[in-house]
């Protein structure tokens, strides 16, 4: 039989508790700390986004950062904050995630510049309707 230490510690052991990996993915918070990470040693074999000690070697510089600069455990997000650089990087094309705010400031930026809802709609990859809804709601606010 194979051990942990014979087969290498950025190998995945056989065996996985259900969810745990789910959990580590490449949506999670450090997914790209934790791949940057483990780029100098990743093995063929490890599978996923890092190995163990990476995501903890992050996990831990993340606390870590927050205790030193005294930030709360859970961040509470500002519905009504715009990402500048997210609404730029969209105007452009790049394919952003946007939120509500966002998308209404990107739509208006890009009908000052005359380009045309469908267009708005193909750079912003969103729905043609979403754009026509916001267009519609902005000049209502407008005009009240």
């Amino acid at each position: 039989m194979i051990t942990q230490t014979e087969r290498g510690a950025d190998v995945l052991p056989l065996t996985t508790i259900p969810g745990i990996a789910g959990y580590f993915g490449p949506e999670h918070v450090l997914a790209d700390v934790a791949a940057r990470h483990c780029d100098a040693h990743r093995s063929p074999f490890t599978r996923g986004v890092a190995c163990g000690a990476c995501w903890e070697l992050a996990i831990r510089d993340d606390e870590r950062f927050a205790v030193e600069c005294d930030l709360p455990r859970e961040l509470e997000t500002d519905p009504n904050y715009i990402d500048e650089i997210a609404v730029d990087l969209a105007c452009s094309g790049e394919r952003v995630t946007l939120t509500p705010a966002e998308l209404v400031v990107a739509v208006n930026r890009l009908r000052r510049r005359s380009v045309s809802l469908s267009r708005i709609a193909l750079r912003l990859h969103v729905a043609y309707g979403a754009v026509v809804r916001i267009v519609r709601e902005t000049s209502n606010e407008v005009a009240a």
